[in-house]
């Protein structure tokens, strides 16, 4: 990410916005948001990245804001965060956006770390992670893609979402 963008105001005022965004979509649907089966209609927002890397600032203090309001919060701002990150990075690598939409489901394996080593149990680590991999993949690649491929048919929207 060119460290230009952060001397822009108008760069700084979208990423502010997709932030802002980001957490109120997590904090105010009324979807489980924590714990062991996260619906967030909020992760749908993580393919803007696909069309766009400038969408990352945004949606990684998005991610870390909502994750404040988290019962495991220190943990999740830290871990939920960086795995986003990884998997903003693994987005850009791809031209195909269902490639590109699973690597949200496959990141969200480091969270789910956090429940093995918490509370030392393979088992519920392995329940954990198949719930965090179920919705991220219902949230982001099957509801997330659709409503994409949808907007991608106005070629208005998708401009708008292309050029941020």
């Amino acid at each position: 990410m060119n460290n230009n963008y952060f001397k822009d105001t108008n760069f700084l005022v979208k990423s502010a916005a997709i932030a802002a965004l980001y957490a109120v979509l997590t904090l105010v649907v009324p979807m489980p948001q924590y714990g062991p089966i996260q619906f967030r209609f909020s992760e749908i927002l993580v393919l803007l990245v696909f069309y766009n890397k400038k969408y990352i600032p945004g949606l990684l203090l998005g991610c870390a804001i909502a994750n404040i309001f988290s019962p495991m919060a220190w943990f999740d701002v830290i871990f939920g965060t960086l795995s986003s990150y990884i998997a903003f990075r693994l987005m850009r690598k791809t031209d195909n956006i269902f490639i590109a939409s699973l690597f949200p489901v496959i990141m969200t394996s480091v969270p789910a770390l956090g429940t093995y080593f918490i509370l030392d149990n393979s088992t519920s680590f392995i329940m954990m992670l198949a719930s965090f991999m179920a919705s991220e993949f219902v949230m982001v690649s099957i509801i997330g893609i659709i409503i994409f491929k949808i907007i991608e048919k106005n070629s208005f929207l998708i401009n708008f979402i292309k050029e941020f």
